[in-house]
């Protein structure tokens, strides 16, 4: 694959990267977002855009007549706020401009800054994390282009050569190729110059396949997982159907630090086959624009590098939790209605005791604890497992003997589950390697818990075994032990 000289395309992202895209528009509308008498300025101006700040604009406008709007002119934002209140809906704007070529970008929430300048025109500055433009071409295709400030780790099956803005060439294996389900995927790194390097992510449809809506986001997320990387696109370009759009957005610096890939140094047959059978789980989340559910439950794994080794036994505790407990599990964890009959009259025939009353008054008194719950709260309480279905652990013994998880990695998860939610786990510098090593068993327990999910049949870095061996996930031996 070879780039050659920079496109028009490769300017604005250039520009972009160096915080100097201008825009210029021959109209700029902000509406307030409140359904009685909204607050509108529009005038001409241009949008800034850049990395670090994401968009920003000063323009001046027409000064609007109401009464409300004096009242917000005059009075600062943060003087209407309280402390520990979200910030009112109605003083965010929505903005949508037009350049004299009849581009629109919009986005939906800006927050503005308004200072009288005069009687008859009002400066206003506005800023937000994004800016999108939307449009319509006469013909179907289905793709998109992720651009990347970060490098992904993925696996570099690509020759790319690349010529940098100052003339100098780089030839080398630095890219990625393969079919993600029903896409063909590619990626290379472009401009290997700061501050304008970056990785781009192209994908097309393959012939014959209508992906969702949102299927930029998908991906997305699968290279989430797949890279280890909570990395973000700072440009992404979709073409669905006749609808095309492009969306910057404020970088946002992301270090993984802990995290490593579950497949690492393997071959892209491998990689892709785990990033295929992922994509295709999240999508069946729903066409949404936020990350699936999936994704959500573990996801803030991947950006932790500058986090504590206690604060990370604690992700990875939670992580655990939250994959052990939905989804493909939900029945292993949701006890019967006949169950919670019998659960509710195992309660009230112990809250009827003979002498209970009496046992209370003298609880009441002997208990100097800061718990002053009554006695009957502590039984309901204590008595309360007897409605669910099942425990976190007990699904993984459960997967244990479908051999799915180990024991090793269980009881590291044991180990460490009530010590770092209860904040009482500190690490030890004589034992630091033990800790090390529990803490990649978890998060191998993790990765295992969402091969679960995603019926993964395949190749994956065992990182709980000496030496980091690799190892085979089977999908369909954990679903037919469930269906046991």
């Amino acid at each position: 694959m070879t780039y050659s000289v920079p496109s028009i395309r490769d300017d604005y992202l250039h520009k972009f990267l160096e915080d100097r895209l201008e825009i210029p528009c021959v109209r700029i509308r902000l509406t307030q977002l409140t359904a009685q008498e909204p607050s509108v300025y529009v005038g001409p101006g241009s949008l800034l855009l850049g990395k670090t700040f994401g968009l920003k604009c000063k323009f001046e406008a027409p000064t609007p007549r109401s009464s409300m709007e004096d009242a917000f002119t005059n009075l600062p934002r943060w003087e209407k706020w309280e402390l520990g209140q979200l910030v009112p809906v109605e003083d965010y704007f929505g903005m949508e401009a037009v350049t004299n070529e009849g581009v629109r970008w919009s986005c939906p929430h800006v927050s503005v800054n308004i200072s009288r300048t005069g009687l008859d025109v009002t400066e206003v500055a506005f800023e937000a994390s994004h800016v999108e433009n939307l449009s319509e071409a006469d013909e179907s295709a289905y793709a998109a282009r992720l651009t990347y400030v970060e490098e992904l780790r993925v696996p570099k099956n690509l020759r790319v050569e690349d010529i940098n803005r100052n003339g100098m060439q780089f030839v080398g294996r630095d890219g990625s190729k393969g079919r993600l389900a029903n896409l063909d995927l590619t990626y290379v790194r472009r401009f290997r110059e700061e501050p304008v390097a970056r990785s781009e992510l192209t994908i097309h449809a393959v012939a014959g396949n209508v992906p969702p809506r949102n299927f930029d986001v998908r991906v997305e997320e699968t290279m989430y997982f797949c890279s280890a990387l909570l990395a973000r696109p700072i440009c992404t370009e979709v073409a669905h159907g006749t609808l095309r759009s492009i969306l910057f957005v404020k970088h946002r610096p992301v270090d993984a630090g802990f995290a490593l890939p579950p497949i690492q140094g393997r071959a892209e047959q491998d990689y892709y086959k785990l990033a295929s059978a992922y994509y295709e789980r999240a999508c069946k989340d729903g066409d949404v624009e936020l990350m699936s559910q999936l994704t959500r439950r573990f996801g803030s794994l991947f950006g932790m590098g500058a986090a504590s080794m206690a604060a990370i036994a604690l992700q990875l505790s939670v992580a655990v939790e939250a994959l052990a407990q939905t989804g493909i599990f939900q029945k292993q964890v949701t006890a019967s209605s006949e169950q919670k009959d019998v659960a509710d009259e195992v309660k009230r025939r112990v809250l009827r005791m003979p002498g209970l009353k009496r046992l209370s008054k003298k609880f009441e008194i002997a208990n100097k604890g800061s718990d002053r719950r009554s006695l009957e709260a502590r039984l309901v309480a204590l008595l309360g497992g007897l409605s669910s279905g099942g425990r976190t652990v007990d699904v993984l013994r459960l997967l244990q003997r479908a051999g799915a998880v180990t024991a090793e990695e269980i009881a590291a998860w044991n180990k460490l589950r009530h010590p770092a939610a209860h904040g009482s786990w500190e690490p030890q510098e004589k034992q630091m390697q033990v800790h090390f090593d529990d803490l990649y068993k978890v998060m191998t327990l993790v990765y295992r818990l969402v091969f679960a999910h995603i019926g993964y049949e395949g190749l994956f870095t065992d990182r709980s075994s000496r030496s980091w061996p690799v190892a085979t996930f089977s999908g369909k031996n954990v679903k037919s032990t469930l269906l046991e």
